[in-house]
Protein backbone atom coordinates (compact mmCIF):
# COMPACT_ATOMS: atom_id res chain seq x y z
CA UNK A 1 0.00 0.00 0.00
CA UNK A 2 1.31 3.69 -0.82
CA UNK A 3 2.17 6.25 1.78
CA UNK A 4 -1.74 8.13 2.99
CA UNK A 5 -1.15 11.66 2.47
CA UNK A 6 -3.57 14.21 2.05
CA UNK A 7 -3.20 17.97 0.29
CA UNK A 8 -5.21 21.00 1.18
CA UNK A 9 -5.25 24.37 -0.42
CA UNK A 10 -5.19 27.41 2.51
CA UNK A 11 -5.50 30.57 1.69
CA UNK A 12 -5.10 34.10 4.11
CA UNK A 13 -5.29 37.57 3.94
CA UNK A 14 -4.14 40.89 5.77
CA UNK A 15 -5.15 44.11 5.78
CA UNK A 16 -2.97 47.04 5.23
CA UNK A 17 -3.15 50.86 4.22
CA UNK A 18 -2.55 51.99 0.59
CA UNK A 19 0.91 54.31 0.26
CA UNK A 20 0.75 55.12 -3.26
CA UNK A 21 -1.06 55.28 -6.29
CA UNK A 22 -0.75 54.11 -9.59
CA UNK A 23 -0.99 55.35 -12.82
CA UNK A 24 -1.27 53.88 -16.32
CA UNK A 25 -0.91 56.73 -18.44
CA UNK A 26 -1.42 56.62 -22.78
CA UNK A 27 -0.42 58.45 -25.41
CA UNK A 28 -1.35 58.19 -29.25
CA UNK A 29 -0.20 60.08 -32.62
CA UNK A 30 -1.76 59.05 -35.77
CA UNK A 31 0.48 59.68 -39.07
CA UNK A 32 0.48 58.77 -42.84
CA UNK A 33 3.49 56.34 -41.84
CA UNK A 34 4.91 54.26 -39.21
CA UNK A 35 7.84 56.49 -38.41
CA UNK A 36 5.83 59.80 -38.07
CA UNK A 37 3.54 57.76 -35.72
CA UNK A 38 6.20 56.71 -33.72
CA UNK A 39 7.82 60.40 -33.40
CA UNK A 40 4.36 61.80 -32.88
CA UNK A 41 4.12 59.59 -29.79
CA UNK A 42 7.17 59.67 -28.91
CA UNK A 43 7.23 63.35 -28.64
CA UNK A 44 3.76 63.40 -26.24
CA UNK A 45 5.12 60.86 -24.01
CA UNK A 46 8.16 63.02 -23.29
CA UNK A 47 6.04 66.30 -22.58
CA UNK A 48 3.93 63.47 -20.34
CA UNK A 49 6.89 62.46 -18.56
CA UNK A 50 8.93 66.17 -18.33
CA UNK A 51 5.08 68.00 -16.68
CA UNK A 52 4.97 64.60 -14.16
CA UNK A 53 8.27 64.71 -13.05
CA UNK A 54 7.96 68.71 -12.85
CA UNK A 55 4.87 68.14 -10.65
CA UNK A 56 7.02 66.21 -8.09
CA UNK A 57 7.37 62.47 -9.59
CA UNK A 58 11.09 60.82 -9.14
CA UNK A 59 12.39 59.65 -12.86
CA UNK A 60 12.55 55.99 -10.45
CA UNK A 61 8.75 55.93 -10.54
CA UNK A 62 8.20 56.47 -13.93
CA UNK A 63 8.10 53.31 -16.61
CA UNK A 64 7.30 52.60 -19.82
CA UNK A 65 4.49 49.89 -20.01
CA UNK A 66 4.28 49.41 -23.50
CA UNK A 67 4.47 50.72 -27.28
CA UNK A 68 2.14 49.60 -30.29
CA UNK A 69 1.51 50.60 -33.98
CA UNK A 70 -1.38 49.53 -35.75
CA UNK A 71 -2.82 50.16 -39.30
CA UNK A 72 -5.77 52.61 -39.79
CA UNK A 73 -8.93 51.46 -41.64
CA UNK A 74 -11.82 53.65 -43.06
CA UNK A 75 -15.33 52.68 -43.43
CA UNK A 76 -14.41 51.41 -46.74
CA UNK A 77 -11.53 49.09 -45.42
CA UNK A 78 -9.25 51.51 -46.94
CA UNK A 79 -5.41 51.88 -45.20
CA UNK A 80 -5.53 55.43 -44.46
CA UNK A 81 -2.35 55.31 -41.88
CA UNK A 82 -0.97 54.08 -38.85
CA UNK A 83 -1.42 54.98 -34.79
CA UNK A 84 0.71 54.48 -32.64
CA UNK A 85 0.87 54.30 -28.73
CA UNK A 86 2.67 54.70 -25.70
CA UNK A 87 1.82 53.31 -22.33
CA UNK A 88 3.58 55.09 -19.00
CA UNK A 89 3.00 53.83 -15.72
CA UNK A 90 3.43 56.30 -12.87
CA UNK A 91 4.06 55.74 -9.16
CA UNK A 92 2.79 58.72 -6.81
CA UNK A 93 3.57 58.65 -3.45
CA UNK A 94 1.50 61.18 -2.12
CA UNK A 95 -1.97 60.07 -2.33
CA UNK A 96 -3.56 63.58 -2.54
CA UNK A 97 -1.31 64.84 -5.32
CA UNK A 98 -2.83 62.28 -7.74
CA UNK A 99 -5.00 65.00 -9.16
CA UNK A 100 -2.05 67.36 -9.83
CA UNK A 101 -0.10 65.22 -11.85
CA UNK A 102 -2.93 64.00 -14.20
CA UNK A 103 -3.44 67.90 -14.74
CA UNK A 104 0.06 68.44 -15.26
CA UNK A 105 0.13 65.42 -17.50
CA UNK A 106 -3.27 66.25 -19.50
CA UNK A 107 -2.27 70.19 -19.84
CA UNK A 108 0.92 69.38 -21.71
CA UNK A 109 0.00 67.11 -24.23
CA UNK A 110 -4.02 67.73 -24.24
CA UNK A 111 -6.78 64.91 -25.45
CA UNK A 112 -4.09 63.12 -26.62
CA UNK A 113 -3.70 61.80 -23.20
CA UNK A 114 -5.73 59.14 -21.97
CA UNK A 115 -5.73 57.67 -18.47
CA UNK A 116 -6.00 53.39 -18.59
CA UNK A 117 -6.47 53.54 -14.64
CA UNK A 118 -5.71 54.91 -11.19
CA UNK A 119 -5.68 52.49 -8.50
CA UNK A 120 -4.22 52.16 -4.89
CA UNK A 121 -1.69 50.28 -3.90
CA UNK A 122 1.01 49.12 -1.46
CA UNK A 123 4.85 49.66 -2.33
CA UNK A 124 7.23 47.74 -0.21
CA UNK A 125 4.81 44.38 0.38
CA UNK A 126 7.57 41.95 2.02
CA UNK A 127 5.98 42.30 5.79
CA UNK A 128 2.53 41.74 4.87
CA UNK A 129 2.85 39.08 2.24
CA UNK A 130 4.72 37.05 4.80
CA UNK A 131 1.80 37.67 6.88
CA UNK A 132 -0.51 36.70 4.42
CA UNK A 133 1.51 33.26 3.79
CA UNK A 134 1.73 32.57 7.45
CA UNK A 135 -2.18 33.02 7.56
CA UNK A 136 -2.40 30.75 4.50
CA UNK A 137 -0.05 28.24 5.81
CA UNK A 138 -2.16 28.01 9.36
CA UNK A 139 -5.38 27.36 7.46
CA UNK A 140 -3.97 24.74 5.66
CA UNK A 141 -2.61 22.79 9.01
CA UNK A 142 -6.60 22.85 10.24
CA UNK A 143 -8.08 21.77 6.97
CA UNK A 144 -5.24 18.75 6.78
CA UNK A 145 -6.19 18.12 10.52
CA UNK A 146 -9.97 18.14 10.20
CA UNK A 147 -9.58 15.61 7.25
CA UNK A 148 -6.81 13.62 8.81
CA UNK A 149 -9.09 12.99 11.92
CA UNK A 150 -11.94 12.31 9.92
CA UNK A 151 -10.15 9.51 8.22
CA UNK A 152 -8.88 8.22 11.55
CA UNK A 153 -5.07 9.34 11.18
CA UNK A 154 -2.38 12.23 12.07
CA UNK A 155 -0.68 14.40 10.10
CA UNK A 156 2.81 13.53 9.19
CA UNK A 157 5.92 15.81 7.82
CA UNK A 158 5.38 17.99 5.27
CA UNK A 159 5.64 16.01 1.58
CA UNK A 160 5.24 19.61 -0.59
CA UNK A 161 3.92 22.89 -0.35
CA UNK A 162 3.60 25.46 -3.83
CA UNK A 163 1.98 28.91 -3.67
CA UNK A 164 -0.13 30.29 -5.80
CA UNK A 165 0.38 34.16 -4.90
CA UNK A 166 0.72 36.49 -2.48
CA UNK A 167 -0.61 39.68 -3.80
CA UNK A 168 -2.26 43.08 -2.87
CA UNK A 169 -5.59 43.74 -4.41
CA UNK A 170 -5.36 47.33 -5.31
CA UNK A 171 -8.48 49.27 -5.43
CA UNK A 172 -9.56 50.44 -8.45
CA UNK A 173 -10.77 53.90 -8.61
CA UNK A 174 -11.11 55.29 -12.29
CA UNK A 175 -10.19 53.69 -15.87
CA UNK A 176 -9.89 55.07 -19.26
CA UNK A 177 -10.51 58.56 -19.09
CA UNK A 178 -8.93 61.00 -21.46
CA UNK A 179 -7.86 64.67 -20.74
CA UNK A 180 -10.59 66.95 -20.84
CA UNK A 181 -11.43 64.95 -17.83
CA UNK A 182 -8.26 64.80 -16.20
CA UNK A 183 -7.96 68.66 -16.90
CA UNK A 184 -10.63 68.68 -13.81
CA UNK A 185 -9.32 66.06 -12.00
CA UNK A 186 -6.76 68.26 -9.90
CA UNK A 187 -9.75 68.48 -7.20
CA UNK A 188 -10.24 64.57 -7.22
CA UNK A 189 -10.16 62.91 -4.10
CA UNK A 190 -8.37 60.09 -3.37
CA UNK A 191 -9.23 58.63 -0.34
CA UNK A 192 -6.59 55.28 0.97
CA UNK A 193 -8.80 53.47 2.74
CA UNK A 194 -7.95 49.19 3.51
CA UNK A 195 -6.80 46.40 0.86
CA UNK A 196 -6.28 43.04 1.52
CA UNK A 197 -3.10 40.99 0.72
CA UNK A 198 -3.72 37.72 -0.03
CA UNK A 199 -2.30 34.15 -0.53
CA UNK A 200 -3.27 30.89 -1.49
CA UNK A 201 -0.80 28.19 -0.70
CA UNK A 202 -1.25 23.90 -1.71
CA UNK A 203 0.63 21.97 0.93
CA UNK A 204 0.67 17.99 0.51
CA UNK A 205 1.23 16.49 4.79
CA UNK A 206 1.91 12.73 5.11
CA UNK A 207 -0.30 10.77 7.24
CA UNK A 208 0.36 8.20 10.10
CA UNK A 209 -2.50 6.04 12.06
CA UNK A 210 -3.66 8.32 15.17
CA UNK A 211 -2.68 6.89 18.40
CA UNK A 212 -6.70 6.00 18.93
CA UNK A 213 -6.62 4.06 16.20
CA UNK A 214 -3.37 2.26 16.88
CA UNK A 215 -4.55 1.04 20.30
CA UNK A 216 -7.94 -0.16 19.34
CA UNK A 217 -6.33 -2.13 16.98
CA UNK A 218 -3.79 -3.61 19.20
CA UNK A 219 -7.01 -4.76 21.81
CA UNK A 220 -8.41 -6.50 18.88
CA UNK A 221 -5.44 -8.50 17.81
CA UNK A 222 -5.31 -9.67 21.83
CA UNK A 223 -8.65 -10.45 21.42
Amino acid sequence: MGKRTVTVIGSGSVRVSPDVVRLDLRVGHDAADVAEALTGATRSLTSVIEAVRAAGVAESDLRTLDVSVNQRWDNNGTAVGFTAQQQLGVVVRRLDATGEILEAGAAAVGNALLVDQVRLDVYARDDAEQRARAAAFANARSKAEQYAALAGAELSEVLGVSEFGATPVGAQRQKGFAADMAMAASAMPVQGGDLDVTAAVNVTWALWTSRKKRKSGHRKHRG
